[in-house]
Parts: C-alpha cells; structure tokens; sequence
C-alpha cells in the first residue's frame, strides 16, 4: 500500500508474516541436516527482522491510526550492526514532537507516537523541575 509517497504494510499482515516466521523457527529447533542448520540461522534472522519492524512501526513510531507500518524502516534493519549506534531516543522525541505538532491543525483530532514517552516526560517535569506536591494535586486532577 502506498501513501504520500511512502509505502507501508497492514499491521495485520505483518503479525501474520511474524506468527508464520516463528511457526517454522519452532519446528527448526532440532535441525537434523545441515540445510535445516542453514534455513535455522535464515528464518531467526528474518524472524528477528519481522519482530523489530512490529515493534518500531507499531509502538515506538506509529502512525496515528495505528493501522500501517512504513516500510522505510526496513532500511534501518537491513545492517543490524548499526542500530546500536542509533540515536533512538532522539529520533522518538523528534516523531513524538513531529506527530504533536500535527495536531494543532484544526481538522486533526488525535496524534500517533509513543505516547508513553510523552507521560514519562511530563512526569520527570512535574517531579524534578517543579515543586513534588504538584504530582499528588495532578494524580488527584487525573483521577477525578
């Protein structure tokens, strides 16, 4: 599917594709010829690919439909050596930051991004950098 110039996948298909890889790696366990040994090492390194894709595409960068993975970040697991030298957190903030600022259209009703990181941060704001009695009066806001 093709969007903007961009294409994705359903995250239904790649949740499919992910249950079939880890399907045949369970019946790899046992390889008992050297083509079983090598198809083994091939479809835990595909499977390890489709897991990462689900887990960046669905929740650190998701869209906010949550319905779609771009495929660009296919790119990213394509030389796995470099994904330690990535810097994550900085390109999250930056999605979240980019997706927040989506929303201040006036025809734009939710947003996508980890919002989870969004929450970690208001809170290390509340707790740090103002006084802590703000976190007990906005838990009690919040619970109201």
């Amino acid at each position: 599917m093709t969007r903007q110039g961009a294409a994705y996948i359903s995250f239904g298909v790649s949740k499919r594709r992910y249950e079939e890889l880890l399907n045949r790696c369970n019946q790899l366990l046992q390889p008992d010829t050297q083509e079983e040994q090598d198809e083994q090492a091939q479809v835990r390194l595909a499977l390890i690919n489709a897991f990462l894709l689900l887990l960046i595409g669905w929740t650190l960068f998701a869209g906010k439909n949550s319905r779609s993975i771009n495929l660009l970040w296919l790119l990213a697991l394509q030389d796995m050596d470099k994904l330690d030298s990535w810097s994550w957190g900085g390109m999250g903030l930056a999605f979240l930051y980019e997706q927040l600022s989506l929303t201040s259209d006036s025809f734009v009703a939710s947003y996508g991004g980890y919002t989870t990181l969004l929450v970690v941060i208001f809170v290390f704001l509340l707790f740090y950098l103002l006084d802590r009695k703000c976190i007990v009066v906005c838990i009690i806001i919040v619970l109201i």
